[in-house]
């Protein structure tokens, strides 16, 4: 059969498989991509041949690096660190208190909170602080919602994240590489965010008369005990260590360059040493547990890869994309096959409203396959998607994170999502106008 039809045949079995929500997304790209390859007359040694050469290559590249950063900033969360931090902040601004503050808050805290690189434990750290502060001043809890998921995805650019990997997988490069290309894309959010604050406050100003609390006679006392639970493994006298180690993980990793999943690695170890001696083995087991359905999603993800991109060595068989990008520069008009990723990037956030952003991963070997053959890299493709992605995620009923935040932000699911659409939506075309006026999309 030929590789363009079955192709075709791929997206579509894959993409109806996770529409219809009857078998597991890992199931299908496990399944699909195989029989699609014996369809095309690989036998099974070469099939074999071909997923096992993409795990090694995806293992080495970012598996490894996700595994270890994982399991350690798992281990970060349980000693309470961020918990510490983000306190500091609370108590640094006290009785100091208006809505515009309130939001900058939350923008802070939820920048911070992402630390962990994971969004539901960013709306735990988050929400449980904010929300109070929310109800006191009579502030709509969807802005929270939105202001700490803008936060969070102007810095998705980090490299541990799950989000950069993913991507990194699919462009086939280093993840600290696509994460360094996709800062500039995180600072074209600095103008939207502030933009968010403005219109939220004014909202609130034009129903509720004021920035400042509902009554004069209030005073807002907010404890952080009240808000955030002991945690057991919580090791606050220990917070200026774990914080050194923490430091200097980031600066071997942005200034030494050294391989991360052996700085992660070496930081899970000290961490665990230090911070819990008589039950080190628990903790260990405790934050490892992290990893499993991340690496059931990575293998998942090689099989998908492999069937893609599979190719006889001596070339005399195109892979699956090369041959639909060949098909697609062939008959689309070059306008839209040039400019296809931007067009993508554009609608994410209502695409992403009706289908599972997993979609969009398996459309970037397209993407790249398309970009190459007008001379534009894979980075240059995929870096506007890690942080603006972000924005469409948490207003999608598809994503199960969405219903942790509305959950913790006590909001109706269904109703948040309409409304947070449309605002990530405008917060998105501003970002990519702050990135064509910057220079960091070229068009």
């Amino acid at each position: 059969m030929s590789p363009t039809i079955m192709a075709v045949i791929l997206l579509a079995l894959v993409v109806g498989g996770i529409l219809s929500r009857k078998i597991p997304m890992n199931f299908v790209m496990f399944a699909v991509p195989v029989f699609c390859l014996l369809g095309l007359g690989y036998n099974v040694f070469e099939i074999s041949g071909f997923i096992l050469s993409k795990i090694s290559e995806i293992m080495t590249s970012a598996g490894w690096m996700l595994l270890f950063g994982l399991i350690y900033f798992t281990m970060l969360t349980e000693s309470g660190m961020f918990d510490t931090i983000i306190n500091g902040v609370v108590t640094l601004v006290g009785e100091r208190m208006n809505v515009v503050v309130v939001m900058i808050m939350t923008t802070i805290i939820g920048a911070l909170a992402y630390l962990t690189a994971s969004m539901s434990t960013a709306y735990l750290i988050c929400f449980p602080i904010m929300i109070p502060m929310f109800k006191k001043f009579n502030i709509k809890r969807e802005y929270a919602f939105i202001i700490c998921q803008t936060a969070m995805a102007a810095v998705c650019f980090l490299p541990w994240g799950i989000g950069v990997v993913n991507s990194s997988i699919m462009a086939g490069c280093d993840p600290t590489e696509l994460a360094a290309a996709s800062i500039p894309w995180g600072l074209c959010f600095i103008p939207a965010i502030i933009l968010q604050w403005l219109y939220f406050a004014w909202r609130h100003k034009k129903e509720n008369g004021t920035l400042g609390l509902p009554e004069e006679s209030a005073m807002l006392k907010v404890k952080t005990e009240d808000v955030k639970e002991e945690k057991q493994n919580a090791r606050p006298k220990l917070f200026w260590f774990n914080l050194i180690v923490f430091i200097a993980a980031l600066v071997s990793l942005a200034v030494f360059k050294l391989p991360s999943y052996l700085i992660f690695l070496t930081a899970s170890i000290v961490t665990a040493m230090v911070n819990y001696p008589n039950n080190f083995g628990e903790i260990w087991n405790k934050a490892g547990l992290t990893f499993f359905n991340v690496l059931i999603m990575l293998l998942a993800i090689c099989f998908y890869l492999a069937a893609f991109n599979a190719a006889p060595a001596d070339g005399s068989r195109l892979s699956m994309v090369n041959a639909l990008a060949q098909a697609m520069t062939g008959i689309l008009p070059e306008f839209l096959m040039r400019y296809m990723y931007i067009i993508f990037l554009f609608l994410c956030v209502p695409i992403i409203y009706f289908v599972p952003y997993q979609i969009y991963n398996t459309m970037y070997p397209l993407f790249i396959s398309v970009g190459a053959s007008f001379g534009i890299g894979g980075i240059a493709i995929i870096a506007p998607f890690v942080c603006n992605l972000a924005l469409a995620t948490g207003v999608t009923p598809m994503n199960s994170s969405t219903y942790v935040g509305c959950a913790l932000c006590e909001v109706e699911p269904e109703k948040f999502c309409k409304y947070g659409a449309v605002i990530m939506f405008i917060t998105n075309a501003l970002v990519m106008v702050v990135a064509v006026l910057t220079g960091v999309l070229r068009i």
